[in-house]
């Protein structure tokens, strides 16, 4: 016996074979961008900018990253996890945040001297929910 799914936003009657999970509950696609985009806006300008972000504001940049963005073999990505949970150095701008994350190379060397860490400074633009890499060091 198949189960019927739908939207569980209020009025919603969709019934789309794919939902989208958000704070336990399936949504249609566009129930789904409206709420966890209106969360991420409201997060964002509820920061002060001193203090570091709040660790849901963290989670659902990390998590918009991993539901938008393509990485590119080769090139410098994120993943939902770096930004919640190994990120630090938040920095409040005005179109968005600069934030630095915390990457562990694997059997990976620069010349003659292993590297234990990657640090990698990254850009999120609020407006057009945008992530820019901004450079890189190697410790």
């Amino acid at each position: 016996m198949e189960a019927k799914s739908s939207c569980k936003y209020l009025g919603c009657e969709s019934h789309d074979i794919s939902f989208w999970l958000y704070k336990g509950q399936q949504f249609c696609e566009g129930h789904y961008n409206d709420l966890f985009l209106s969360d991420l806006i409201a997060l964002y300008n509820s920061w002060d900018g001193i203090s570091p972000p709040p660790d849901r504001l963290k989670y659902l940049i990390g998590r918009y990253y991993a539901e938008h963005e393509i990485p590119l073999i080769g090139k410098p990505s994120l993943t939902k996890d770096i930004v919640h949970n190994r990120s630090y150095g938040w920095e409040k701008i005005e179109k968005g945040a600069v934030f630095t994350t915390i990457r562990y190379p694997v059997n990976r060397r620069m010349g003659y001297t292993y590297c234990d860490k990657v640090h990698q400074t990254w850009g999120f633009n609020i407006s057009s929910l945008s992530f820019t890499f901004l450079s890189e060091e190697w410790k």
